[in-house]
């Protein structure tokens, strides 16, 4: 329940900023970073709804909610960590620590790269690029 709330509080308050491609690296980076924890923090949680809205809307377009939810609950993720964030104009490199359960293995630590756009006002996570 805390990281729900703590993962709407950050879709909130980040959501409240308008990004462009011309916003200044430091708050495409905290933004980023913030709506890439909350994306995770709600996958984590098993709350695939809000973490499907985060996708950008042309990953929407190309991904069902069901689709979505299908892979995300895949393995058990317990942890996420935001390590790094690059952004060039309006679009970020997202560097990620997560942890996960795997069938056979507990506690699999694997880093991860994801990329966001910038796109009407707001970071979106983009699906398999």
């Amino acid at each position: 329940m805390r990281y729900a709330v703590l993962a709407l509080f950050a879709l909130w308050t980040t959501s409240c900023t308008t990004l462009t491609a011309n916003s200044s690296p430091d708050e495409k980076q905290k933004i980023v970073a913030a709506r890439a924890e909350a994306r995770w923090q709600a996958i984590i949680n098993k709350d695939f709804d809000t973490a499907y809205g985060f996708l950008s809307p042309a990953s929407r377009a190309t991904v069902t909610r069901a689709g979505f939810k299908t892979v995300a609950s895949r393995l058990a993720y317990r942890a996420a960590k935001v390590t790094r964030v690059s952004c060039d104009a309006a679009v970020c490199k997202v560097g990620i620590d997560l942890t996960y359960d795997a069938p056979m293995m507990k506690g699999v630590r694997t880093p991860l790269q994801e990329s966001w756009i910038i796109d009407k006002g707001q970071a979106w996570f983009v699906w398999g690029a």
